[in-house]
């Protein structure tokens, strides 16, 4: 026999990406109360029937010889899967229903037999059709009816024709005698597929309330479509407490890598950053988005070691790319760390990469407060030759402050002319210039000493 399996359901999360799948399958119609009827006292009374004249009125619950002999033969067709046969002994049913000779029972047992050849062949339409038949049938029992509204939905669920499986399966809530988990869902399901999520959020919540109350285990399919809901309708508190739950019950990896991004749509970043913490440590961050993130999260709480650690082995790992930007960004992270000379090598490799020369002047900055002042100034040389910087200026006062370290007076007095050109420098500039002057002569005066003292003692 086979079956109809729709497997549609997509998550679609405000800047996220996000995928699940809820598996619906239509329910096959069986033989539920067909061998009891054809093999029980009702079978009995049929060869009763067969052994006297019909009574003139016959109870519109039981099923005649003649009718007990076809379904027979069509059961027995359809399971040597003769489905043309057996819809043509069907036929011969259906002349005795066009004649108006079948009962209540008998009516309901031609069409359901319809609907069941007609699924099996997936001729969808027919079987709606058949089913549809049924729903105007008399004297249908609270079962039959209930029976035929759930499979009625359930193959305009396969149809795609969400709006009327959602009014079927509304139905039958409104006439069932017990609640039915599974039809809450469909129309849940269906509201998601017509994007009215609103809509769809109770009926999930129902069919999760009954399975609790039945102490049913809730799938994890079922949790990831109210996420999804949650998310589509920007309701992410409630996201994150769904989240939570599939985390703790089921404990996957999407779920520990989609946690950090919810705390972080409902701005509780000190947790955002444990969470990446904790995701990282369980080993679930395999992709250079995720560990940048969790670099990015220890920078922003102020442990910017952790940060260069997680960044210098994602790239040993060959998971983080190793360009320019997070090159930089791992310098910065050792340099707020006051780890100079870590920094240096990494800002190095990305000032090469890049067009500016703004790494250029970080570095000989780093340079200067590692008192390496040769490659401080040659680094500020860079920066200038390759230009694009917001603020030269800037870096002529630093190149000026490495020039004078090294007693290259004149140098750095050019260099504070040059910043001098740029007038939100212009007081610094000729301070600057004032003390290379001064420091210029004292250096002179105390060159001239020493070369009068050697000439004195030669």
């Amino acid at each position: 026999m086979k079956h109809k399996v729709i497997s549609k359901i997509l998550l679609k999360l405000s800047g996220f990406a996000f995928l699940t799948v809820a598996v619906m399958s239509v329910p096959m119609l069986v033989d539920s109360g067909f061998s009891g009827i054809i093999k029980g006292g009702q079978l009995q009374a049929a060869e009763e029937e067969g052994r006297r004249a019909p009574p003139e009125a016959r109870s519109s619950q039981t099923l005649g010889r003649r009718m007990v002999t076809r379904i027979n033969e069509v059961m027995e067709l359809r399971d040597m899967e003769l489905f043309t046969e057996a819809l043509e002994v069907l036929e011969q049913v259906k002349e005795d229903y066009d004649r108006d000779r079948l009962n209540d029972r008998e009516k309901f047992v031609m069409w359901q037999f319809y609907a069941n050849l007609y699924q099996i062949q997936e001729r969808y339409d027919e079987a709606i059709g058949a089913y549809q038949q049924m729903l105007v049938l008399p004297n249908m029992t609270q079962e039959q009816l209930e029976q035929t509204l759930f499979y009625l939905g359930s193959l305009h669920y396969v149809q795609e024709q969400f709006r009327e499986a959602i009014e079927n399966f509304v139905k039958y809530n409104e006439i069932a005698l017990e609640p039915n988990e599974d039809v809450y869902f469909r129309i849940g399901t269906a509201y998601y597929q017509l994007e009215e999520y609103n809509e769809a959020i109770p009926y999930i919540q129902r069919n999760m309330e009954i399975l609790r109350s039945k102490n049913e285990d809730i799938s994890k399919n079922t949790y990831d479509l109210l996420r999804a809901l949650y998310f589509n309708v920007e309701d992410y508190v409630s996201a994150y407490q769904i989240l939570r739950e599939s985390v703790i019950l089921f404990n996957e990896q999407s779920d520990w890598t989609l946690m950090p991004a919810v705390l972080g749509q409902i701005e509780r970043f000190q947790e955002q950053g444990q969470s990446y913490y904790v995701t990282n440590a369980l080993g679930h961050l395999d992709s250079e988005a995720q560990l940048v993130n969790l670099a990015a999260q220890l920078y922003n709480s102020d442990y910017p070691y952790g940060c260069a650690r997680i960044m210098e082995k994602g790239m040993s790992d060959g998971i983080i790319e190793e360009d320019a930007g997070n090159l930089s960004f791992l310098s910065t992270c050792y340099q707020i760390a006051r780890e100079d000379e870590k920094a240096a090598e990494p800002l190095e490799r990305a000032a090469v990469m890049t067009e500016d020369g703004e790494n250029y002047a970080r570095l000989g900055r780093i340079y200067s407060t590692m008192q390496e002042f040769e490659k401080s100034v040659e680094s500020f040389e860079m920066a200038l030759e390759k230009g694009e910087l917001d603020r030269p200026d800037q870096v002529y006062l630093s190149m000026a402050r490495s020039l004078m370290e090294l007693n290259r007076y004149d140098e750095g007095i050019e260099a504070a002319r040059s910043a001098r050109d740029d007038e939100r420098s212009e007081d610094t500039a000729n301070t600057w210039i004032t003390v290379l002057t001064r420091e210029k002569e004292r250096y002179d005066t105390i060159q001239r000493q020493r070369r009068e003292l050697a000439e004195y003692f030669r």
